[in-house]
């Protein structure tokens, strides 16, 4: 045998040895246009049949054993061109562009409710972001499960008022909640979303963008932004679920999906429950301590039909909504009907792609029952019609992205009031009156990276809105923001910044009520009733993503923002005999520091998330019931035999009530801190082509706030069985 021979045989008996070991395979994976990284791209080796998916980052990480020299490095993306190299050329730590491709008729679709993800355009901001294989994890039918763990959130009000978010210590009516694109805060008359009405199991991507600067979807939101895609699957599906607990709560969910054929798609969601609570809750009960009264009764049900076609250029979709509530207790009867309807399309247009168009219609029926004092009785009504067009484009170039957005909201109510006694009645007030607004925001960045170091890159990002109203208002609204991408073999570093100025507009039907809540005197409604609301923010923050040598856990998220928000004219409710009244006045400054630490499969079946945020509320009468500290851990345990534990440690600090007497004085007390406990454990049972879901929740299971003010911790337990087909 020759030197040569035998040189040979070592080098293969060498490559043998190296690929026999565990090999470690990571880079990141963009679009070849936009520059966006790829979440949810499938990274493997075809031979080894070994790999992993990319994350929000767009990076991707795996190990595998026993890798042969010749096997290949697929990457592949639903509607791109799948990328093939051979795994000896492949440089770890390299970047993968993939150039978008348009689907044939024939093939294989899985269907997404957004293509156009616009809050990737905005300012950057700090964002928590839960996906479907975690939304899966949980095993909940309540959308609060899932955002608890995320720092700097607060989930407020119950199941008879519906659970909503706050974020930063803001209320629930700062955080604008997107549906597929839709805005659904105005299905209640508070303008805070009920986040109850979401389908949590038809939820691909959960994302909350926290701030008020967002130029695109924040318009009135000071807390931030809670945008929710849905998915839509391609075979028929059936979901049953069914719950009963504490205060004779008793709930029916449904989840259907009909592919009518391959590209047009029906679903429908639904869900029915009513609530004996035992203690009043709204809508005055919030300023004063809560009695028991075993006399309330609470109904509630939500629809939503989905319609989907898709082509070759985009994605067309219908969405109907209705949202229905009866409350009645002593004195007082409430009635909701509201009825929301959106059509949209989202894709190419004459060639020209990534245009996004909808146009929703929202009807609402609120009637009101007062019987404040005697044989006297008050009646209010509501009658509402609104209708908002929006378009955006996003045009891209080499490094330049820009989002456009326009918008236009008309706005009507007729408003009805009147009293009656045993042997008369008289009208107070019947009136109509409309509001028009027109919006034009926009937001450019630039984004470059060093040409010998592609691991580090930046983006800078200009944003502008612009509102106008029929009413007189005029408001130029400027965002601006930075964000730096670090990325080594490891780990990924991402500081960034953002300073804005945002405005909230009140609605017709909250003018409405304050007017009805306020007085009977049937005096003139204008439009400026209520003034608007600014806010001025600014927020520093870093994120860092760390995946590590060691096994012991995928990767650990972890992030960390100091922010300050100035808001002018903040609406102010206090009680006033049977009444509410309200008025503006003043500002408030909130600044706060929020950090959260999460495993991602810890132990392989692990997840483990640590959040804390501490808040300084300068008048704290203007936000009341916010904790000055909030601190979570949650601790998550999925099984591969079907069980499942999710358990969420909270502590909440001290926080200020206030009210006043029978006196008109002025009352405020501390809340003392407390803290408490949620879990939720079930088993999932495959049988053929169903799955059989049981599951046990307990909330508040301490029960150590004392259920004495509007927030309301009490022990709250329930039982539901789920079929899935």
């Amino acid at each position: 045998m020759t030197k040569i021979s035998t040189f040979f045989i070592f080098l293969l008996f060498l490559l043998g040895s190296v690929y026999s070991q565990d090999l470690r395979i990571h880079g990141k994976v963009i679009d070849f246009y936009t520059r966006e990284p790829l979440q949810g791209t499938d990274v493997y080796l075809s031979e080894s049949r070994c790999g992993t998916v990319t994350e929000k980052n767009g990076n991707f990480l795996f190990r595998c054993k026993e890798v042969p020299p010749e096997d290949t490095l697929t990457v592949s993306y639903l509607g791109y061109q799948t990328y093939r190299t051979l795994l000896k050329d492949f440089r770890n730590g390299s970047i993968i562009f993939l150039k978008s491709k348009s689907l044939d008729l024939g093939d294989e679709i899985v269907v997404s409710a957004d293509k156009i993800d616009i809050s990737k355009q905005d300012i950057p901001m700090a964002k928590s972001t839960v996906e479907l294989k975690e939304i899966e994890d949980y095993g909940s039918s309540e959308i609060s499960d899932i955002l608890k763990p995320l720092p700097a959130i607060r989930i407020e009000g119950n199941d008879l008022d519906g659970r909503q978010i706050q974020i930063r210590g803001s209320d629930a009516n700062e955080v604008n909640v997107y549906l597929d694109g839709i805005l659904i805060n105005n299905v209640r008359s508070d303008n805070a979303a009920d986040l109850s009405i979401i389908p949590v199991e038809s939820i691909e991507t959960l994302e909350v963008l926290k701030g008020g600067n967002s130029a695109l979807l924040g318009q009135g939101a000071f807390g931030g932004v809670v945008n929710i895609t849905t998915r839509q699957e391609t075979e028929p599906s059936i979901y049953i679920k069914g719950k009963m607990g504490s205060f004779d709560s008793q709930y029916l969910i449904g989840n259907i999906t009909l592919p009518l054929r391959k590209r047009l798609i029906l679903s429908y969601f639904g869900q029915a429950n009513s609530l004996a609570p035992q203690i009043e809750y709204f809508p005055n009960e919030r300023f004063s301590e809560k009695t028991t009264n075993n006399a309330i009764t609470s109904s509630k049900q939500n629809h939503m039909v989905n319609l989907s076609y898709f082509n070759r250029s985009g994605q067309f979709s219908g969405h109907f909504i209705e949202y229905l509530l009866d409350y009645e207790k002593p004195l007082w009867q409430s009635n909701y009907k509201n009825y929301l309807i959106s059509t949209s399309y989202k894709g190419e247009i004459l060639g020209l792609k990534d245009f996004d168009i909808s146009v929703d219609y929202l009807y609402g029926k609120d009637n009101i029952l007062r019987r404040p004092q005697g044989s006297s009785e008050y009646n209010s009504s509501y009658s509402t019609n609104q209708t908002n067009f929006k378009f955006a484009k996003k045009i891209s170039f080499k490094t330049v992205d820009i989002q456009l957005l326009s918008e236009y909201f008309h706005d009507e109510l007729l408003n009805k009031s009147n009293v009656k006694d045993l042997n008369w009645q008289s009208e107070l007030y019947h009136g109509f009156i409309y509001d028009n607004r027109a919006s034009v925001a926009g937001v450019i960045s630039f984004q470059d990276e060093l040409k010998n170091l592609p691991i580090l890159s930046w983006k800078t990002y200009l944003g502008l809105r612009t509102d106008f109203v029929a009413s007189g208002h005029r408001d130029v609204s400027p965002m601006l923001g930075a964000q730096l991408n670090y990325t080594m073999e490891q780990w990924t570093l991402s500081p960034y910044f953002n300073y804005g100025k945002n405005v909230k507009y009140p609605s017709l039907r909250e003018n409405a009520y304050v007017r009805d809540l306020v007085d009977f005197s049937g005096d003139e409604v204008s439009t400026d009733k209520l003034k608007p609301e600014y806010n001025n923010a600014a927020e520093l923050g870093i994120s860092l993503k760390y995946f590590p040598k060691t096994m012991y856990y995928r990767n650990l998220d972890f992030s960390c923002a100091l922010f300050t928000r100035t808001v002018y004219n903040k609406l102010l409710s206090r009680p006033y005999d049977d009444m509410i009244s309200t008025t503006q006045i003043g500002s408030n400054v909130t600044r706060g520091i929020e950090t959260s630490l999460k495993f991602n499969e810890l132990f392989k079946w692990f997840t483990m998330t640590a959040a804390f945020i501490q808040l300084d509320l300068t008048n704290p009468l203007l936000y009341s019931y916010k904790p000055k500290k909030n601190l979570s851990l949650h601790l998550g345990y999925y099984a591969p035999f079907g069980f499942y534990f999710t358990s969420t440690f909270f502590y909440e600090g001290t926080s200020i009530a206030w009210y006043y007497d029978s006196d008109n004085v002025l009352q405020t007390e501390n809340i003392t801190p407390f803290s408490d406990m949620d879990f939720s454990t079930g088993f999932k049972v495959p049988f053929k082509d169903a799955e059989l879901d049981f599951q046990v929740s307990g909330y508040n299971i301490f029960d150590t706030s004392g259920f004495k003010y509007y927030y309301l911790k009490k022990r709250y337990v329930q039982i539901s069985l789920a079929l899935r087909y």
